[in-house]
This record gives structure tokens, C-alpha cells and sequence, in this order.
């Protein structure tokens, strides 16, 4: 539990980053209300933001209290930040940790956009409202939240947690890919309800939340229980960069309404 202030502290102000795309998408949810039901009282927007912001910090500490609890009876570890406070040795070369995880986000990231490009784009006609990564400025704060946060909240705290439980119940040689398809999982479903939002409710939103969600949090997962926790950060965050700044679509021209 050495590190749970710095954990946490850091996810916290990488969480705030999201403030202005937490503000478009509950902008945009209340619009949306406001025409189905318009005689619906609703809180103002700056307060709905700041209750989500309190809750991120909430789940953030719990995420990060039970996953470093838990964290010395599963064999994941944060291998760079021992290294660095306590001078723990590392099972890897330095250099190759920073290999593995930007050059990993990078190709995930390549690999991501491109299945979206050719295989989904030309099915995602109808857009119910804006994106909330509008902008590449968006896009590199969202990168923050993205690698940080949900890393802290799914692989340190939802995948820790799957791979102690399997642990103690005895599936020792699965424990680590169980964490890690349980963590993908739980990480792709936390994207439909913004992306059912953005483009309607369907089949083919549906696929292309889980199905690329997933490979990245797979991806995500192996570093954690591989290189440690800070290569999941990175390779999230790298890939984020890829898909959200350098890869940016401007989406409302490249998906046209019909």
C-alpha cells in the first residue's frame, strides 16, 4: 500500500483532464432528454459533472486501495515504480520495457484504426449526436484519463481482483488470462452506453465497441501481468495518441448522416 497516494493523486488529476469531454457528453445527454421528455427537471451541468468527477475519485481509491492489497499474494506488480523508490531489480532491461510498451500501443493503435476504417466505418451512418472527443486537443486530454484512470480502475483494480479470486480458488494456470479477459471485458462494455449515445443503439455498434475495446484491453492486460502495471499505462496511453490525436477523424465529415 506504499503507493497509494501517489496512484491515486496522479489518476485523480488525470481524471480531471476529462472535465471539458464529460461536459460535451452530459451536455449531450441532457439535449437528447430535453427532446423526448422536455417537462423532465434536471440538475445543471456543472453540477452532474462535478458528482462524476467526485465519483471517478471515489472508484479511483478504490480501484487503487484493494488492487495494491491484493496485489502481493497475485505476482503482478508495479515493477518500474519499485524499481525507482526501492531499487528493486527488474526481471527486463529498461529499454525494453519502454519498447514493449510504445511500440505495443503504437501497433494496437494502427491495428484498431485500421479495422475501424474498412470494416466499420461504412456501417456507422447515423450519428444521434456529437462525438465526445471532438478535437485532437479533446483527444490528447482524453489520452490521460484513457491510460491512466482505466488502467488504474481495470487492470489494477477489476483484473487484480479476478486473478486473486482465481488464485484462491485453485486455477492458478489459468488465473492470469482469466484477469485478463474478465478486466477486456468489463473495460469494452464501460464503452457502449457513450458510444449507444453518440451512434444509436445496434448490432454493428455493438460488435465494433466489444470486438476493438477488447483487443485493446487484452493487450493491456498481458503488459500488466508481464512488464506491470506502468506498461499498461503506457501502451494505453500511446495507443490513445494514435487513435484520438495523430489518427484523429474528423468524424461528422467522414460519417455522414444519410
Amino acid at each position: 500500500m506504499e503507493h497509494f497516494w501517489l496512484i491515486w493523486l496522479v489518476s485523480v488529476l488525470c481524471a480531471l483532464c476529462a472535465i471539458p469531454i464529460q461536459s460535451n457528453t452530459i451536455r449531450q445527454h441532457v439535449q437528447l432528454q430535453a427532446a423526448f421528455a422536455p417537462n423532465n427537471k434536471v440538475p445543471p451541468i456543472s453540477v452532474m459533472v462535478a458528482i462524476t468527477i467526485i465519483q471517478s475519485c471515489v472508484f479511483l481509491a478504490l480501484a487503487t486501495a484493494i488492487g495494491l492489497w491484493l496485489m502481493p499474494s497475485t505476482g503482478l506488480r508495479l515493477w518500474i515504480l519499485d524499481h525507482w523508490v526501492s531499487g528493486a531489480e527488474l526481471p527486463f532491461s529498461i529499454w525494453s520495457f519502454w519498447a514493449v510498451s510504445i511500440g505495443s500501443g503504437i501497433a494496437v493503435g494502427l491495428l484498431v484504426k485500421w479495422m475501424d476504417r474498412y470494416f466499420f466505418q461504412r456501417h456507422m451512418t447515423t450519428i444521434m449526436g456529437k462525438e465526445p472527443i471532438s478535437s485532437r486537443f479533446f483527444g490528447f486530454l482524453s489520452s490521460f484519463y484513457g491510460g491512466v484512470c482505466e488502467e488504474v480502475l481495470m487492470r489494477l483494480g477489476v483484473m487484480t481482483v479476478v486473478v486473486f479470486l482465481a488464485q484462491k480458488i485453485g486455477l492458478m494456470g489459468i488465473s492470469y488470462w482469466l484477469g485478463i479477459c474478465v478486466a477486456a471485458i468489463v473495460f469494452a462494455v464501460s464503452h457502449l452506453p457513450t458510444n449507444y449515445m453518440t451512434y444509436g443503439k445496434g448490432n454493428v455498434v455493438t460488435v465494433w465497441t466489444l470486438l476493438l475495446n477488447g483487443i485493446l484491453g487484452i493487450l493491456f492486460g498481458f503488459l500488466y501481468w508481464r512488464y506491470g502495471l506502468e506498461a499498461a499505462i503506457i501502451s494505453h496511453f500511446s495507443a490513445d495518441i494514435v487513435l484520438h490525436v495523430i489518427l484523429k477523424n474528423k468524424t461528422v465529415e467522414s460519417r455522414r448522416s444519410k
